[in-house]
């Protein structure tokens, strides 16, 4: 009750900020064929929900994503207004949860509002991930994800990492429904890894490869087992006679792709035919600046785990670590997925809210002046919430053509027909 009262303002306050920045997504039509499989397999899970244990589907497969979607069919029908909602909401509970790790890591309220509200406005992800009803699986995996380490960290700082600890053991229940989400563990775990490391003083010498750390890892490996056997694993885009040494530098290059993508989200897209003149230049400019921004990546991860402070450092590893599982599943030159950025732009939010407030202070006694520094997450914000607009618009358009009419009247055709296998029999 304390923590509602101290900190539920601020959930308050990502939640308006939330709606009022992406609410107009809610009116947007279904124009992805993907949602229109999702909603289907719905349909027909509706009138037999204990199959979905056994439903491997089009898009979904983990038991927990498929019981969310029986819900929303439930409650939404085929309205995506519903849908979208949950969605923002979703995205505004996740954003009070980085306000409250960042807090418990830094002790440092402003800088933590800051790094929640870039978090809410899309600063990094650019709202890619609240345009779609399928996109409610990473949502709820990253929200899971962060809650799983701040039950992980405040156990580990208050209770000495007990295992015993109801802290410990709603934080593994947790870790338990992120693999009936989908297959994360392992990114998870070397996060857990990197908070241990880079907090080692703050934790006072405790090993790092302690109890609370071996419980995880060994569930880890369990549900990687029971996935392997039994789960749905999507296969590689890559060609397996392909050498080893190829997959690799792909990986390797798709990741600082990835990174610079946050700061530079321009790519090959229609939009770019319907935009001013100005994005246009500096689209054609791409070359350049994406090499300028991966040699600056490169250089502020090296000083920043040199000289930046303990969270600094835990949150550039966050960076790295959490886009690894995307970085082997996008072949050379293919369209980035700006929704894979949504977990990872966290570590983004912080070092520029922890760069804007440090320089703040040090312009302290310049007067208004001081507020300068304001203006660079201030454009970010602006760029993520025009950006998402205008990819809104689009969908809009595509949604009003021919073939997106038809797709829809066929999911209402369909969804209101009983599947054969549930009809009565004559």
């Amino acid at each position: 009750m304390q923590t509602i009262k101290q900190h539920g303002w601020v959930f308050l306050l990502m939640l308006a900020t939330s709606f009022l920045a992406f609410g107009k997504l809610m009116s947007t039509p279904i124009w992805d064929p993907i949602d229109v499989n999702i909603l289907c397999e719905a349909n027909n899970l509706a009138q037999n929900p204990m199959a979905m244990f056994k439903h491997i589907g089009f898009y979904f497969s983990q038991p927990l994503l498929q019981l969310a979607f029986l819900l929303e069919y439930h409650f939404f029908g085929l309205n995506p207004t519903g849908y979208i909602a949950v969605n923002l909401f979703i995205h505004a509970f996740n954003s009070f949860v980085v306000y409250m790790l960042v807090h418990m890591l830094f002790h440092r309220r402003p800088m933590s509002i800051l790094s929640a509200l870039l978090f809410a406005l899309g600063v990094g992800s650019y709202g890619k991930i609240l345009m779609g009803v399928h996109h409610l699986e990473s949502l709820l995996l990253a929200g899971l994800h962060m809650l799983v380490l701040y039950f992980f960290i405040r156990n580990d700082f208050r209770r000495d990492g007990r295992i015993l600890s109801p802290l410990f053991l709603i934080g593994l229940g947790l870790f338990l429904l992120t693999g009936l989400t989908r297959s994360a563990s392992f990114s998870l775990i070397l996060t857990l890894i990197a908070y241990k490391a880079f907090f080692f003083n703050w934790r006072q010498g405790r090993a790092i490869l302690s109890k609370d750390l071996l419980v995880f890892t060994i569930t880890g490996i369990i549900f990687y087992w029971a996935q392997h056997q039994w789960g749905y694993r999507q296969p590689t885009v890559f060609d397996s006679s392909a050498p080893f040494h190829h997959f690799s530098l792909i990986s390797l290059k798709n990741l600082f792709r990835y990174l610079t993508l946050m700061f530079f989200p321009l790519q090959k897209s229609p939009i770019l035919a319907e935009t001013n003149d100005l994005v246009v230049w500096l689209y054609q400019g791409r070359t350049f600046i994406r090499v300028f921004l991966t040699l600056a990546i490169i250089s502020y991860s090296f000083f920043g785990f040199v000289f930046g402070n303990k969270a600094i450092r835990f949150f550039i590893a966050w960076t790295y670590i959490t886009l690894l599982p995307f970085c082997g599943s996008t072949a050379a030159g293919t369209w980035l997925n700006l929704s894979h950025l949504y977990l990872t732009s966290l570590g983004f939010c912080v070092v520029l809210a922890g760069g804007t407030r440090s320089t703040c202070r040090m312009l302290k006694n310049a007067g208004y002046r001081r507020f300068v520094p304001y203006l660079v997450p201030l454009g970010f914000a602006m760029a993520s919430v025009g950006l998402a607009h205008m990819l809104d618009q689009q969908h809009v358009r595509v949604a009003a053509q021919p073939k997106s009419v038809a797709m829809r009247k066929e999911m209402v055709r369909t969804c209101t027909q009983r599947p054969a296998r549930f009809q009565e029999q004559p």
